[in-house]
């Protein structure tokens, strides 16, 4: 394996049709910024972030090359809180369904945005555990009663640990 530092992910392009539909989402509904706009080749591009150490952490790509299909976008936040509260925001949407699931290494919700590409918002739980795993969790629970349900769900199965303890297993092996 060759020796490479670690990576977190930067941005994503996501093609799309209808470009004030589908800024109008990311900024007013996620509350992304606008960083800059081009025109390149065939193709308009907005660049979005919610990150001030990051100029882009979204592209939206419309006309040039045909729209591909993606399994979908992935956007951490930084609490139980946060994600509840972007559930508040989602929930009564027209036609948003909003999942509330848990992979059990993370709280998850999952909905579309106007052009149907699928997103999820997520928050870290303090374990980890081998995947793929997806259950319904409930996020109308207290942060304890979600914490001790996630955890009874996930204690006998394959690679449960501590997130901790599998992060210093996983980088020692980078």
């Amino acid at each position: 394996m060759p020796d490479t530092p670690i990576m977190t992910l930067s941005h994503f392009a996501v093609p799309v049709a209808d470009m004030p539909t589908m800024e109008r989402f990311y900024t007013e509904t996620l509350g992304f910024v606008v960083t800059d706009r081009r025109k390149f080749e065939k193709s308009e591009l907005v660049f979005m972030s919610r990150s001030p150490d990051e100029h882009h952490q979204l592209v939206l790509q419309a006309g040039g090359k045909p729209r591909d299909e993606f399994n979908h976008l992935a956007f951490r936040v930084d609490s139980l809180t946060d994600l509840r509260q972007m559930l508040d925001i989602l929930s009564p949407l027209p036609g948003t369904a909003v999942e509330t699931v848990s992979h059990g290494t993370t709280w998850s919700i999952y909905f579309r945005d106007p052009e149907n590409n699928r997103i999820e918002i997520l928050t870290p739980t303090p374990w980890h555990v081998e995947q793929p795993l997806r259950f319904e969790v409930d996020y109308g629970l207290s942060d304890a009663d979600l914490i001790a349900a996630t955890e009874a769900h996930i204690r006998d199965l394959p690679g449960f640990c501590p997130r901790e303890e599998w992060f210093a297993a996983h980088t020692a092996s980078l």
